[in-house]
C-alpha cells in the first residue's frame, strides 16, 4: 500500500464546524484604530510567557503551543498594549485594533547610521562555528517526529447523505489551522522515533530509525526512511534551506544582506538571557527567499529561535502557505542545540487565498532530548552504508504501549484515533472504488485484490509497422506474493496482421537490500536506438506525439538478470540475453554482397555495478525508485558475445559508462549532468552497434537528441554528453511583465563525437561489415551538436523545448534531416 493512498483517505469527505482540539493556536491581525491599516512588527505573545512572534506586512501573526495559556498580549512602541482572553486547548481568531498613544518628550534629532541589525548578524556569522550543531566535532540524540496530512477548504456541497453514511463518523475530528485559519479534517498521521549520529571529521552523518508507524499503511516499511527528522532537515545557520527540492535563501547565510532587508525591533528576556528580535524581508522576489524573525542570544549570538513565511510572489509551485519554525537550547552550559523544529504547508492547485479548491496541510514536527556532544561516534555505527538506516523491518511492529513512552509528550484523544479512523474509512465501498481509480491512473494497472489488468497506456496505439495494435496484459499483486510476481501480455496488430507478446518472473530475495532474480521473454517490435527515457513504442502518447520517425523491428528475446545489492548504494547485475532481430522495410538487413537477411543472432553474457552515495530509494516488493543524491552516480557495464551457439551470434566485448551529476548552483538554479562513454570490440551487424539516440516523437526526452532520427549515427568507439541548466526563474523573474507568470528557463547543450572501425562501417563503399547500413546512417566522426533552450513551468505543469542542430545540419539521402525541433513535456516540480 503506497504512502500516498493515505491523502485519498478523505476525498469526497464533506465539510462541518470546528471542535476541541489538542493544542492552543491562534492567529489574527493586527491593525490601527484609527485608520485601520495592518501594523507590522508588533510584539504578540502568550501573556506571561516568552513563546511570540511579530507580526509580519499584512499585520497577521499566527502562534501555537501546547503549554496552558489564556492570555494573549499585543505591543508596540507608539501604542497602547493590549491584552486578550481566550480559549485554551482550542483554536481562536484573536484580532488587536491598537490605539496610538501621545509622548511628551523633547526635540528629536535624527541622523543617518548603521543599520543596527548588522553588527549583530555579523557576530552570528562569525560565530557559526560555535554554535552550529553541524560545525560541532561529534554529537549523538534521540528524535521523535510527528508528521500530520490534513483536508482542507472541502467544498459544503460535499455534505450529502451518501457521504454521510459512508463517512459520518470523520466529522469528530474536524480542527482549525493556526497556519491557515481554515477548518481542517486529519488524513494521516506518521510518528518516528530515531537515533542520529553526526561527526565532522571524518564527515558523516547516521540517523538510526528505531521505530515507525503511519495510520492507514499496513506495511510502512517502504516509505520509513523518509519519515524521520534528516529527510526535510532545515538549518538556519546554512547559506541555504533545501526543502521540496527549493533552496531558499537563509536569513543567516553568509550573504544574507543580499536577499534581505534587516529591522531589529526589540530586545527581550528568555530565560534569563538577553535576546534581540530581528525581523526580515526579502528584497525580491525573484529567487526563493522567506520573511520572518529570528531571535538572537546577546551573549553568544547563538539562533535562539527563527519564524519563518514563504512569501506568496516566491516562485515555487503548489505551496500556498509555508511555515519554518525552530528553537534551540543551551546544553553543557556553553553549546547551543536544536529543541524543536516545525514545518507546516499547504498544497493546493490554486494559489489565490479565495480558492475554493480542496487542499492539504502537512505539518512535520521533530523533538531533540538526549543530547550528547563530542561523545565518538559509535564503530558499529560509523560501518553503517547510508545516511539513513532502518534498524530492522520490525520497526513497524511497535505497540501502543511503545508510543506512549517514547513520546515527549501526550497525543490528545482526537489525534490517537486518527489511526483507527483512517482504518475505518479505509474500509467503506466509496473509499476502495476512489482509490482504485486514482491508483490505476498512477501505476498504470487496474488491481483486483490478486491480479491487476494493464497499463492501460497499452491497451491502443499505431505505427507504420502494426497498424492499429491491440494489447492486453496483467501482473499478479502482493496479495499472491511478496516474493514472486508473474506478469504477461498478448498484442496484435491490424497491418502486419502477426501475435506478439511476452511475461515475466520475478523473484524478490530480499528488500531492504535488493537481491532479486528476473526471468523474462518476449516476441514483439522494438525501436532499437531509443533513449532510456523515451515513450515505449506501445504507448498512446507515442502514436498521437509521433513526428513519423519509428523504425521498428520484430525481436525475440530471452533474459535471465540478477542484481545484488552488496550496501546501499553499491550493487551488481549479472544475466545473458538471447535474441534474434528481424529485418523488415523499414529497418533491412543487407550483407554486402547485396544478399538479404532475414535476421541477426546474439547470445551475450552482461555485468554491471552501479555506484552512489547517500542516496534516497524507494522500495517497494518489486521495484525501486531512485530519488537522488547530491553526489555523482556512476554506473559500469561489459557485455561478452558468445560465437557459435546460435546461429549467425558475433564474438564481440562491449564496455560501457556513465556519469550522473546535479549539482545545486543557488541562487542561478541547478544543473543536470551525464556522460557517458564506450567501445565495442569485435565484429557486429550494425543493430548491435552503439546506435545513438534519436528522438521520434515531439515529446522531449533528456537523454536523447531532438533533432536526431532514428538510424542516423552508429559507432563502437564514443563518448556523449547532455546538460541541462534550470535557472528556476532567475532571469524572467525580473521581467516585470511575465514575473507573474513564474515561468522558469532552461538551457539544453547535447553533443556525441564518435568513431566507427572499417570492418563495422557498413556506410563504406567496400565495406567489411556484415551487415550494410540503411541509407544515410553513418559515423558521427565530426561531432554531433545541438543546442536550445525551454521555458518550464508554463501553467506549473509543462515545459516547451527549442532545439537547434548545430551540425550535420546539410540533407543526406535517407535522411530527412530536421534542423529545428519543438519538443513538448510534463514536469511536476515545486
Amino acid at each position: 500500500m503506497s504512502a500516498w493512498k493515505t491523502i485519498l483517505t478523505l476525498l469526497g469527505i464533506v465539510w462541518v464546524a470546528g471542535a476541541a482540539a489538542q493544542s492552543t493556536r491562534l492567529r489574527g491581525r493586527v491593525t490601527d484604530a484609527a485608520s485601520g491599516a495592518p501594523l507590522q512588527f508588533v510584539s504578540v505573545v502568550f501573556a506571561g510567557t516568552t513563546t511570540g512572534i511579530t507580526t509580519d506586512r499584512e499585520g497577521i501573526y499566527s502562534l501555537e503551543t501546547r503549554d496552558t495559556v489564556s492570555r494573549v498580549q499585543a505591543s508596540m512602541v507608539g501604542y497602547a498594549t493590549q491584552t486578550k482572553s481566550f480559549t485554551p486547548r482550542t483554536f481562536s481568531q484573536v484580532d488587536f485594533a491598537l490605539e496610538a498613544v501621545e509622548f511628551g518628550i523633547g526635540q528629536v534629532v535624527v541622523t543617518p547610521g548603521a543599520n543596527p541589525a548588522h553588527p549583530i548578524l555579523d557576530s552570528v556569522i562569525r560565530h557559526k562555528p560555535r554554535n552550529n550543531p553541524d560545525e560541532y566535532a561529534s554529537y549523538c540524540c534521540a528524535t521523535y517526529t510527528k508528521m500530520e496530512l490534513d483536508l482542507t477548504n472541502i467544498k459544503p456541497r460535499f455534505r450529502s447523505k451518501r457521504m454521510q453514511r459512508h463517512f459520518g463518523f470523520v466529522f469528530d475530528y474536524v480542527d482549525t489551522s493556526a497556519l491557515t485559519g481554515q477548518a481542517y479534517l486529519p488524513a494521516m498521521i506518521s510518528e518516528t522515533t530515531a537515533d542520529y549520529y553526526h561527526s565532522r571529521r571524518p564527515a558523516l552523518t547516521r540517523e538510526v530509525i528505531r521505530a515507525n508507524r503511519v495510520s492507514g499503511v499496513e506495511d510502512s516499511f517502504a516509505i520509513a526512511q523518509f519519515t524521520g527528522h534528516l529527510h526535510g532537515d532545515v538549518n538556519f545557520y546554512d547559506n541555504y534551506i533545501d526543502i521540496f527540492n527549493v533552496r531558499f535563501a537563509s536569513p543567516l547565510a553568509d550573504g544574507g544582506r543580499s536577499y534581505y532587508d534587516y529591522f531589529l525591533v526589540d530586545s527581550t528576556k528568555v530565560a534569563g538571557r538577553k535576546t534581540y528580535k530581528i525581523r526580515f524581508h526579502p528584497k525580491r522576489m525573484s529567487t526563493p527567499v522567506l520573511d520572518g524573525e529570528v531571535n538572537i542570544d546577546s551573549a553568544t549570538y547563538a539562533l535562539q529561535s527563527a519564524s519563518a513565511r514563504m512569501p506568496k510572489e516566491v516562485n515555487v509551485n503548489w505551496i500556498k502557505h509555508l511555515l519554518l519554525e525552530n528553537e534551540n537550547r543551551l546544553v553543557d552550559r556553553a553549546a547551543w542545540f536544536r529543541s524543536r523544529d516545525r514545518v507546516s504547508a499547504e498544497f493546493s492547485i490554486s494559489e489565490a487565498d479565495s480558492s475554493k479548491l480542496t487542499s492539504f496541510i502537512g505539518t512535520r514536527e521533530v523533538v531533540y532530548s538526549d543530547v550528547q556532544i563530542g561523545v565518538p561516534i559509535p564503530a558499529d555505527i560509523a560501518r553503517m552504508d547510508n545516511n539513513v538506516v532502518l534498524a530492522a523491518e520490525e520497526i513497524t511492529r511497535k505497540d501502543d504501549a511503545y508510543w506512549e513512552r517514547v513520546r515527549p509528550y501526550r497525543l490528545s484523544e482526537k489525534e490517537k484515533g486518527i489511526y483507527a479512523m483512517v482504518d475505518s474509512v479505509q474500509q467503506t465501498p466509496l473509499y476502495r472504488n476512489i482509490y482504485t481509480i486514482i491508483n490505476t491512473l498512477i501505476v498504470g494497472y487496474w488491481n483486483t485484490k490478486y491480479f491487476g489488468i494493464g497499463p492501460y497506456y497499452k491497451l491502443a496505439s499505431f505505427n507504420r509497422l502494426e497498424g492499429f495494435r491491440m494489447q492486453l496484459g496483467g501482473r499478479t499483486t502482493t496479495a499472491v506474493s511478496r516474493r514472486i510476481r508473474l506478469s504477461g501480455y498478448v498484442a496484435y496488430g491490424t497491418r502486419d496482421e502477426r501475435v506478439k507478446g511476452g511475461g515475466s518472473v520475478e523473484l524478490a530475495f530480499n528488500r531492504q537490500l535488493t537481491r532479486k532474480l528476473t526471468i523474462s521473454g518476449k516476441h514483439d517490435v522494438l525501436q532499437l536506438g531509443a533513449g532510456q527515457n523515451a515513450l515505449t513504442e506501445s504507448n498512446i502518447l507515442s502514436s498521437i506525439l509521433s513526428r513519423g520517425d519509428q523504425r521498428l523491428s520484430m525481436v525475440n528475446r530471452g533474459d535471465a538478470g540478477y542484481e545484488h545489492e552488496w550496501r546501499h548504494g553499491i550493487g551488481n547485475t549479472v544475466g545473458a540475453r538471447i535474441q534474434r532481430i528481424y529485418g523488415n522495410r523499414y529497418v533491412p538487413l543487407v550483407h554486402p554482397d547485396g544478399t538479404r537477411v532475414n535476421s541477426v543472432s546474439d547470445l551475450a553474457l552482461h555485468v554491471g555495478m552501479r555506484i552512489s552515495k547517500n542516496e534516497s530509494i524507494y522500495r517497494m516488493p518489486f521495484d525501486k525508485q531512485y530519488m537522488g543524491s547530491v553526489y555523482p552516480v556512476l554506473t559500469l557495464g561489459f557485455t561478452a558475445g558468445i560465437p557459435g551457439v546460435l546461429s549467425g551470434s558475433s564474438e564481440y566485448y562491449r564496455l560501457e559508462g556513465s556519469l550522473r551529476y546535479k549539482p545545486e548552483l543557488p541562487p542561478v538554479g541547478y544543473s543536470d549532468i551525464t556522460i557517458e562513454g564506450g567501445r565495442i570490440f569485435g565484429r557486429v551487424p550494425y543493430p548491435l552497434l552503439k546506435l545513438h539516440e534519436g528522438n521520434g516523437t515531439y515529446f522531449y526526452d533528456p537523454y536523447a537528441f531532438s533533432c536526431m532520427n532514428y538510424y542516423e549515427f552508429a559507432s563502437d568507439a564514443w563518448v556523449a554528453w547532455f546538460f541541462e541548466h534550470h535557472f528556476n526563474g532567475a532571469l524572467l523573474g525580473r521581467i516585470p511583465l511575465l514575473k507573474r507568470l513564474k515561468l522558469r528557463e532552461v538551457l539544453v547543450f547535447k553533443g556525441v563525437w564518435g568513431m566507427l572501425s572499417k570492418e563495422n562501417n557498413g556506410s563504406l563503399a567496400n565495406t567489411r561489415a556484415k551487415l550494410l547500413f540503411p541509407v544515410g546512417m553513418t559515423s558521427v566522426r565530426d561531432p554531433y551538436l545541438e543546442m536550445g533552450f525551454g521555458v518550464e513551468n508554463i501553467f506549473r505543469l509543462f515545459r516547451v523545448d527549442f532545439i537547434w542542430r548545430l551540425t550535420h545540419r546539410r540533407p543526406m539521402p535517407g535522411q530527412e534531416v530536421q534542423n529545428f525541433a519543438v519538443n513538448l513535456s510534463l514536469r511536476l516540480k515545486f
